[in-house]
């Protein structure tokens, strides 16, 4: 039973004004701020449309039965600007950044305990990190030595509503997001509770260092990397079992979708789903999300058109290094890639079937570090070091818990560039769409030219409020070290600042 976290919603509900005049006088009332996990663990990251992984071809287009927003394709096609107003990554993550900044304003002027204080005061050091890391991963280039003056992020430490807004350069971002986080390792809260019970909301031992293996991978800091991932599995290591019945299976709650109805080829198709279909909407609330048993901070990417449209690039990756070529061993596939969801929002023909992917629910997927994340850190940082016997063992230690058992085999040692592979595709299976884009930006700019990665589309030009079908279609190409790897930030936000906010340079 999860606990009750809803002391101060009141105050979180209302948006904060010059004139709030709250007294805060209890670490608990801080205490609540952050642990109201229904405030943290959503991220409208639209980072998955500009990915290879993200699948919409004129095909889908000419058959879908409603239109596809034009914000959608400014994304898919890289275009320069944002008009997006509602769910935005921006808004989301400055709100949990304000939260943090709270706490932090008024960590030292509170009653309560120095060691609770010294706990609250680094997971607010890891929130603010945490939100500013996938800011930067979405808005800005990728922190090299030769971008280091490209524009980066405002850099929100106090909730004074005078404090500048402009964005600094992309250099003193990213020190700004490592001191956050070398004061989150503070962090003395162990992750699983004396009742065994993980606390995958909050700050803890795990998460931190969770977040830390990730920063620093992004960063090619492979020693690091690896240091912080090892911590964590030392810590906690537990994986969810995809052969465990107990563990895996499908939801009974199907679809049925009639497709040519009123002639010979008449057909019912049934779509099945993974047994967390209902889970966001339906008795259970969040429970699922916060025991899935190797998720270590709870965060899911939230889109709301509701349709992962997984790429044929990405779906060819779960037929390799698989028995047979049969992409449904892999259980990965087998349960999240949904066959014929796409006659959801698209017209009942066979011309209409078309697949989607699907975790919990039909708009949230998995964002925050999980052990087998770690996991492939750890194997990824082997194999570019020339280990590519330990990061084959580490693979297939992953592999076992997710290839069907009959289908099973280990995975041959070969050379460290085959190991390199082997992990980079496992990578993409594990975690499609919601790192992908993450992954993307430092494959371009790490120095081995083998991971690099340029992606062409072909698709009908758009106006912004329609798609041309009948015109001829053009082709849309992202180089690795493109500027578009910098989305560009909501012209929204823009606007609100009186143009203090700038647009990034194209």
């Amino acid at each position: 039973m999860l606990p009750a976290l809803t002391a101060c919603d009141d105050f979180l509900d209302k948006d904060p004004s010059k004139n709030s005049n709250k007294t805060i006088t209890e670490v608990s009332q801080l205490d609540a701020l952050l642990a109201s996990y229904s405030s943290f663990y959503s991220e409208p990251n639209y980072t998955f449309l500009a990915s290879d992984d993200y699948g919409l071809t004129p095909k889908i287009q000419s058959h879908r039965t409603g239109s596809t927003s034009i914000d959608d394709l400014n994304d898919f096609t890289w275009a320069t600007n944002n008009k997006r107003t509602g769910r935005l990554l921006w808004d989301g993550e400055y709100g949990k950044i304000f939260r943090a900044n709270l706490v932090l304003a008024n960590i030292d002027n509170v009653s309560g305990g120095e060691a609770e204080k010294a706990n609250l005061k680094a997971e607010a050091h890891l929130v603010r990190a945490y939100s500013l890391f996938q800011l930067a991963v979405c808005h800005c280039l990728y922190p090299s030595a030769d971008n280091a003056n490209e524009l980066g992020l405002p850099l929100r430490a106090t909730t004074s509503f005078e404090e500048p807004i402009a964005r600094q350069n992309l250099g003193a971002t990213f020190a700004f997001i490592e001191n956050d986080l070398q004061e989150a390792l503070k962090i003395s809260k162990p992750f699983l509770t004396d009742a065994g019970k993980m606390q995958n909301w909050r700050g803890t031992t795990v998460s931190v260092r969770a977040f830390a293996a990730r920063f620093y991978l992004y960063l090619c800091d492979y020693t690091n990397a690896a240091k912080y991932a090892g911590e964590v599995l030392a810590e906690y290591s537990t994986l969810k079992d995809f052969n465990d019945p107990t563990e895996m299976y499908y939801s009974t709650n199907d679809d049925t979708f009639t497709i040519n109805a009123g002639t010979p080829e008449e057909e019912q198709i049934v779509c099945k789903y993974p047994y967390t279909k209902l889970q966001f909407y339906g008795t259970t609330g969040f429970t699922e999300l916060l025991e899935w048993k190797e998720l270590l901070y709870a965060r899911t990417m939230s889109y709301a058109s509701w349709w992962y449209i997984p790429s044929q690039d990405l779906l060819a990756t779960f037929a390799r290094d698989i028995k047979d070529g049969n992409p449904d061993n892999d259980l990965r596939y087998r349960y999240f890639v949904i066959e014929d969801f796409g006659l959801r929002s698209c017209e009942r023909t066979q011309e209409g079937r078309s697949d989607g992917y699907c975790q919990f629910y039909y708009d949230n997927l998995i964002s925050g570090p999980t052990v087998a994340e770690m996991m492939l850190i750890k194997a990824e940082c082997l194999a570019r070091g020339g280990n590519a016997g330990d990061a084959i063992k580490t693979l297939n230690d992953l592999r076992k818990a997710r290839i069907a058992t009959e289908a099973y085999a280990d995975l041959p040692i070969g050379s460290s560039a085959d190991a390199l592979k082997k992990v980079l595709d496992e990578r993409r299976r594990e975690m499609p769409l919601t790192i992908r884009w993450y992954d993307l930006k430092r494959y371009a700019w790490n120095d081995d030219p083998s991971d690099d990665v340029t992606i062409r589309r072909q698709f009908y030009p758009y106006t912004a409020s329609s798609v041309l079908m009948n015109d001829a279609l053009v082709e849309h190409v992202l180089e690795p070290k493109s500027r578009r790897y910098a989305l560009p930030i909501p012209e929204v936000d823009i606007l609100r600042s009186d143009n203090v906010l700038v647009q990034n340079n194209y």
